[in-house]
């Protein structure tokens, strides 16, 4: 289906969240950590130290399941625990040096692909409007406000999450 095709708003919203979804999976296949190692990481690094419970939470997962991940993480040193500074019987969850390293290594990895693929397929024109179809997406997340982009750690912690 074409742009030409599309003839109201929840088609190209269809549209919009497959092509994207399908350019996620596609970017991450070049990873080297598991998707779920991954996300875990990805979330401490964006929102700080978390409880092994709050970062359940936020993944939508048990709790027990969230800590094997964060046992995973630990034996490779990405993350460390740590005193929670208010509740002494809990531990926070950091990423160490080594696990924003391995972070930015699998971003480098995806965004390499992704511009040897933009490189290699798109002509100046196709680049020109992906790039002002960015714009239109930025301002479409603007108008659906970005949830997930704020301080999330802090919503979760105050229960508002």
């Amino acid at each position: 289906m074409t742009s030409f095709e599309m003839d109201s708003p929840a088609q190209l919203a269809h549209r919009l969240r497959t092509s994207v979804g399908r350019l996620v999976r596609a970017t991450r296949s070049v990873d080297r950590m598991s998707p779920t190692v991954g996300a875990v990481l990805d979330l401490l690094g964006r929102h700080g130290a978390m409880t092994v419970a709050d970062l359940a939470a936020c993944r939508g997962v048990r709790h027990q399941s969230m800590a094997v991940s964060v046992e995973e993480l630990l034996a490779n040193g990405y993350v460390e625990r740590r005193p929670h500074p208010v509740d002494g019987r809990k531990k926070l969850v950091d990423v160490t040096a080594l696990g924003r390293e391995a972070l930015e290594a699998e971003s480098s990895r995806r965004e390499g692909a992704l511009a040897e693929a933009i490189a290699g397929t798109l002509e100046r024109q196709e680049f020109a409007e992906l790039a002002r179809g960015l714009d239109l997406i930025d301002v479409l997340v603007e108008s659906l406000g970005d949830t997930r982009g704020g301080d999330l750690a802090g919503q979760v912690l105050s229960g508002s999450w």
